[in-house]
């Protein structure tokens, strides 16, 4: 009798801790995340100075623009041949990020001059040479500031993606205003509307950014458990490095920070997760830069990158700015397959990127494949 009560307990005992066994493995499950990675690429930048001009007869250059700063100036090329954007700076670390995240980015001095005489408008000279060696001029007169009713953004796409520019304030070109290339002169041509002048300033402007292509990361490390300051380290093509960090986590949600440790002057990136079903997806996304934020959100959830998982989705976003609730919207076809995840948007707003489709996405690789260069241990480009 004695034995039989004892083996019951036993036995009792022994289901007892198999089920908290494997309740707490459960629990570990429940609580494990894969690196939340975006399958996309997001720029966004705070410029206190702003020059853009567009150039209607130069054979290779639609537009020039420079980003003035604490640092001195930076000047961005359009070319038209290839409908990419050529960026050109003295700083090597600038340089360095943008050519890391898949930009077209070339380190030249600049001579840069600013005058602001009493009874003149102010006025910029920038001088450079492109990477094929033609000596550029560009002189800008600023005309009379006009800060809006309400601040506005200028929306631009092309090669490199659409583009948000938030200027509170702008001021058109003023007479005198030119730019010189390869010792032709090229005049900024008058417009019907005035969210596209064909010159114009901009005082405290961001540019936020969507880049098309596909990224690819591998994983270096990755935490047990989620928990406040659980982290990954993850590698990129082109030698980025990121770091991931959970900065808050429920039952139910989690607030996730990015740093691209290339990037130090990078914007404060927070990814807002919900748990679905047992898995982390993304709600919003929010980048900070000098007191401007720009957000995404995303109806339903949009899914991560996942291993084994196979899947397809439709999804809505909505990006706005500061004050600014719907400066773009539409719908985001999103594919998942092996180690991948690719999402095409569908822009509904604003009304001239309506019709235009946007593919972003991101593998996910063993950490041997990538090296400093992108490369597969075999030479072959990760980008193609």
């Amino acid at each position: 009798m004695y034995r039989q009560k004892f083996l019951k307990r036993g036995i009792i005992s022994t289901g007892l801790l198999v089920s908290i066994f494997f309740w707490n493995a459960g629990t570990l499950r429940a609580h494990t995340m894969e690196a939340p990675l975006l399958p996309m690429n997001v720029e966004f930048r705070y410029v206190p100075q702003y020059l853009d001009e567009s150039i209607a007869d130069d054979p290779r250059y639609a537009r020039v623009q420079a980003l003035l700063d604490e640092d001195g100036c930076d000047v961005i090329l359009l070319d038209k041949t290839t409908n990419r954007e050529a960026f050109y700076s003295s700083s090597k670390r600038r340089v360095d990020a943008l050519a890391a995240n898949g930009s077209d980015a070339y380190i030249t001095p600049i001579e840069y001059t600013a005058s602001s005489p009493k009874d003149a408008s102010p006025s910029f000279l920038i001088r450079f040479r492109d990477r094929f060696g033609n000596e550029i001029s560009w002189k800008f007169v600023v005309g009379q500031i006009v800060a809006h009713a309400s601040p506005e953004v200028i929306s631009r796409t092309d090669n490199a993606g659409i583009i948000f520019l938030y200027a509170p304030r702008r001021a058109p070109s003023a007479d005198g205003t030119s730019v010189t290339i390869a010792g032709r002169k090229y005049l900024p041509k008058s417009t019907q509307s005035a969210d596209t002048l064909a010159a114009f300033y901009a005082i405290d402007m961001t540019l936020g950014q969507i880049m098309p292509g596909t990224q690819f990361w591998a994983v270096e490390r990755s935490p047990a458990d989620i928990s406040k300051t659980a982290t990954w380290n993850v590698a990129g093509d082109g030698g980025r490095l990121r770091t991931l960090t959970v900065k808050e986590v429920s039952a139910t949600e989690a607030s996730i920070e990015q740093f691209d440790v290339n990037d130090p002057d990078g914007p404060h990136v927070i990814l807002n997760l919900v748990r679905v079903n047992g898995v982390y997806e993304l709600r919003s996304l929010s980048f900070e830069s000098h007191f401007n934020t720009l957000r995404i959100f995303f109806g339903p959830q949009l899914p991560l990158p996942a291993h084994q998982t196979d899947d397809k989705r439709i999804v809505t976003f909505t990006v706005a700015e500061n004050e600014l609730s719907n400066i773009a919207s539409g719908k985001l076809q999103v594919r998942r397959a092996v180690d991948a995840e690719h999402v095409y948007w569908q822009f509904e707003t604003p009304g001239f990127a309506r019709g235009i489709t946007l593919e972003t996405g991101v593998n996910l690789i063993s950490g041997d494949q990538v090296q400093a260069n992108g490369t597969n241990e075999d030479g072959s480009n990760l980008l193609r």
